[in-house]
């Protein structure tokens, strides 16, 4: 199987390159960088991006509407998504309000790097990110330095979770992800007012978000969009890549990539506690029970939405180890709507009464 996989990324890295090298000569493309959300402390942040060939520079999209865009329209813009040519090696500069570095991609196009920024005050600033030896535009990038003072953070799964998909349920996801604009894309009722009232400036501090998932990293601008059309907080999107990898043909697989920023999170800001909350159409309940585990005086609840679909096994296997975790001293609940979250999490002292009335009020209204 490894041989095959290393054939797989050879092959890939082959085609990728001559594709790259005619669409350069015909002139009609040009390299652009396209900027994920970064996040870090005073002392340094990690910045993402991928380098691509595109046509045009990137630009912020236009607020969508509702039905605007026909089936077809919608059918197209979402497979440009996939149909990407990265730029592999590519050196990127990083400009900062501490100074500049230099960072490169990878051979999939992509910037995972840390730069220092000592001193950068607490909350949200932006970034320029530039190509070594290119035309000289610069593209802005959205930074959250997340505040030493702060005492609880929200970690957030997003398929099922925050935005209705039906990862489990075959066809529906294919439909959601392709046939659907992200305008006409419905969140789970309540979920937006939930999480407003979770990071409410209720410790002196602005409380930060997470939002870990592995969806590609193609659907990192629709996701941001659907965020804000949607009115959730904005935070980090931590995606994965798709495709042939020296981790595997495929993909990371969601223990090992979820698991491995979560840690990510809790080494970065050690005086973080974390909300974490998932649902149980995959492996949610087992990547955080592990976690609980791991760190039981850094989490401080663990909150499982029921999917559609679900089977009376997996709710069985799902309230069993929360059970385990919450007899263990973390507590774990498996929920139904963004009510019983709230109501769980006021009892914790995560929030107030009036919070669970917004949340309730929000769960009334259509999304």
């Amino acid at each position: 199987m490894r041989t095959f996989v290393r054939v797989a990324v050879a092959v890939e890295d082959v085609v990728q390159r001559v594709i790259v090298v005619v669409l350069r000569l015909l002139g009609r493309h040009r390299p652009l960088v396209n900027p994920f959300v970064a996040h870090g402390t005073t002392h340094r942040a990690r910045v993402g991006a991928r380098v691509v060939l595109g046509r045009s520079a990137a630009a912020p999209p236009a607020e969508p509407t509702p039905g605007a865009r026909s089936r077809w329209k919608v059918l197209r813009a979402s497979a440009a998504r996939f149909l990407t040519l990265e730029l592999p090696d590519v050196p990127v500069i990083v400009r900062t309000p501490n100074g500049s570095s230099k960072v490169m991609a990878d051979r999939e196009g992509y910037v995972d790097a840390e730069v220092e920024l000592p001193g950068l005050e607490p909350g949200w600033h932006e970034l320029g990110l530039a190509l070594e030896g290119g035309d000289g535009s610069v593209v802005p990038a959205k930074l959250l330095v997340v505040d030493p003072a702060a005492r609880v953070g929200l970690i957030s799964d997003v398929d099922d979770t925050i935005l209705e998909t039906g990862l489990t349920r075959g066809l529906a996801v294919v439909k959601a992800t392709l046939f659907t604009d992200v305008a006409d894309r419905a969140p789970l009722p309540g979920a937006a007012a939930l999480y407003r009232e979770l990071l409410r400036d209720r410790d002196g501090v602005e409380r930060p978000v997470f939002y870990v998932s592995t969806s590609p990293w193609n659907l990192h601008e629709m996701l941001m969009q659907f965020l804000v059309l949607r009115g959730f907080p904005l935070g980090p999107l931590l995606l994965t890549d798709w495709g042939p990898s020296h981790s595997g043909l495929f993909r990371l697989g969601a223990q090992d990539h979820k698991l491995r920023l979560v840690r990510r999170v809790l080494a970065d800001h050690p005086g973080l506690q974390l909300v974490l909350v998932g649902d149980s159409g995959q492996l949610d309940p087992e990547i955080y029970a592990t976690l609980a585990r791991e760190a039981p005086d850094r989490i401080r609840a663990v909150y499982i939405r029921r999917t559609k679909g679900r089977t009376a096994a997996r709710d069985a296997e799902v309230d069993a180890l929360a059970a385990e975790v919450t007899a263990a001293g973390v507590p774990m609940v498996a929920v139904d709507d963004s009510v019983q979250i709230a109501e769980h999490a006021a009892g914790l002292g995560l929030l107030d009464g009036g919070a669970v009335e917004a949340v309730r009020q929000a769960c009334r209204e259509l999304p």
